[in-house]
């Protein structure tokens, strides 16, 4: 499995969708780095500004949707545990994610952070993290 696989869609009560990807990999003779991706786009809307004029900077800087990524791996897994260490961390991305996307702030609290280093970065004038 060396291309990106979608594993699971899940639509949350707040809007948001999360979907998660398998990105594992063939490591070494036999031996696999389990690799999934936890993938949701934020919309900008829903960060919950009233300031038109703010909202315009945050889209120019960050887009209409800011991505969240959220990676969970397993390294030099036999094949005969790849399954079950799969469906193991599959559970953990549901169980600790999940919960984190679907609290009523996330969307803001996240929009804002991002907005925050995405500023930061153009701060200091290296081209190359813009």
């Amino acid at each position: 499995m060396s291309d990106s696989q979608v594993v699971q869609t899940i639509p949350l009560a707040n809007g948001l969708k999360v979907t998660i990807i398998d990105v594992s990999r063939h490591y070494f003779g036999g031996y696999w780095r389990l690799s999934l991706e936890a993938r949701c786009l934020v919309p900008l809307s829903a960060a919950g500004m009233d300031d038109p004029v703010r909202l315009e900077e945050m889209r120019s800087q960050l887009g209409d949707q800011v991505p969240f990524v959220s990676t969970i791996e397993q390294m030099a897994v036999p094949p005969e545990q790849v399954d079950e260490t799969r469906n193991a961390l599959q559970q953990r991305l549901l169980d600790q994610v999940i919960p984190l996307l679907e609290h009523p702030d996330f969307a803001a609290r996240f929009i804002a952070k991002t907005y925050q280093q995405k500023l930061k970065r153009t701060l200091r004038g290296i081209p190359c993290l813009r």
